[in-house]
């Protein structure tokens, strides 16, 4: 699964609203790509919106599962973001396609940061620990100006609301702008899945997880509101 931010974000939701429930694969990566992942990693240098990305470490966070095409951690410019975002709408029909594509035609992202997260380091090795951990994406994209920003965010909220089968998700402490979404509660459906919304300044920040039922949604909360405190209301790493 990939968030490529706003739109990418929209996507999954739109369309686990329109398949029927199934049974997903649920895996970690293997414990020997966190080494050559953080290898690498440490020998690239960050931009500017990747500094402003929860590190590594933070509250036992670590790696999580590949972002599909970027490893665990990217830097995206605009134009590819655009191109990214275009493609994960193939899958929609065509009036939701339709509905999205004109979204990303108004958006004017500068670029955007990714990282995956793993709630925990023992999931790849341990039954019990990754029956109760979970993954999270987060994208930060620059926008144009916050006007932008902020119309992205209360479109995706409103999206959110209207395909009716998300169930509301916690609040986000010190953020009263943010706004999270769990998946459907299926029976049949042996994972779940969070998506959260936020913007501080000119930078969109898109949250998705999932996890086996039940999903610790209060945990991605707090680590989407230490997010948002990493970046200053400007838009600014703090």
């Amino acid at each position: 699964m990939v968030v490529v931010g706003g739109v990418g974000a929209t996507a999954v939701v739109v369309d686990r609203a329109d398949r029927a429930p199934g049974a997903p694969d649920w895996a970690f990566p293997p414990s020997d790509r966190k080494t050559a992942d953080a290898g690498a990693q440490a020998g690239k240098a960050a931009s500017e919106l990747g500094r402003m990305l929860v590190p590594y470490g933070t509250d036992g966070y670590s790696r999580g599962p590949d972002i599909e095409g970027f490893g665990a951690d990217a830097d995206l410019t605009g134009d590819q973001v655009v191109a990214l975002r275009r493609e994960s709408l193939r899958g929609l029909t065509g009036g939701q396609r339709q509905k999205l594509e004109k979204r990303v035609e108004k958006e004017r992202v500068k670029g955007m940061a990714m990282r995956s997260y793993s709630s925990t380091d023992d999931a790849p090795d341990s039954n019990v620990a990754a029956a109760s951990a979970f993954t999270v994406q987060i994208a930060l994209s620059r926008m144009e100006n916050t006007r932008t920003v902020r119309q992205i965010a209360e479109f995706r909220t409103a999206l959110f609301d209207s395909v009716g089968i998300m169930r509301k998700g916690p609040e986000v402490k010190g953020h009263k702008d943010a706004r999270c979404f769990l998946g459907p509660d299926e029976k049949d459906e042996k994972l779940d899945m969070m998506v959260c919304s936020a913007y501080r300044g000119e930078v969109l920040v898109d949250v998705v997880a999932e996890s086996p039922k039940p999903m610790n949604a209060k945990g991605v909360a707090l680590l989407l509101s230490e997010q948002l405190d990493r970046i200053g209301a400007s838009g600014e790493s703090v």
